[in-house]
């Protein structure tokens, strides 16, 4: 990216959203955004145009979305945020889903991609290390010892 694009986390769940859409059909419509955010599909169409001014998706009305090469950047590194959130929860606090899910959505906007490296490395080293003392951790995460 040559300049930092300042994006409200609403945008940034769209863009996210568009990319496992596309990951997912090839293409996104309004209609697949608005279920996927359980949004109403005017917010989705406010939010594309907002999107589009940036220059960071295709859009023209009645059409499919596509991330330009800049939007599918920024929404990889949200996506990627938000699956090393949702394994700390899930592995190194024992959160379960929905809630680690939900949790993560919140934070993903809110740290840099090197918090969450070093988040990664910690859910990592846990889960490396604490294999035979799982109970133990367990234990401790619940406030049982």
């Amino acid at each position: 990216m040559d300049k930092e694009i300042k994006l409200t986390p609403s945008l940034e769940d769209y863009l996210e959203a568009i990319l496992q859409l596309e990951e997912k059909n090839r293409v996104a419509r309004v209609k697949d955004i608005a279920e996927f955010l359980s949004v109403q599909m005017p917010s989705v169409t406010a939010a594309l145009k907002n999107l589009k001014s940036k220059d960071l998706i295709n859009y023209e009305k009645n059409s499919f979305i596509n991330l330009t090469d800049q939007g599918k950047e920024i929404a990889e590194v949200v996506l990627r945020k938000h699956q090393i959130l949702v394994d700390f929860l899930k592995e190194a606090l024992l959160i379960e889903n929905p809630k680690a899910e939900n949790e993560a959505c919140r934070i993903e906007h809110t740290i840099d991609l090197d918090t969450a490296r070093r988040i990664k490395n910690v859910t990592v080293y846990l889960k490396d290390h604490l294999r035979q003392n799982r109970k133990n951790f367990e234990a401790m995460i619940f406030g049982k010892n």
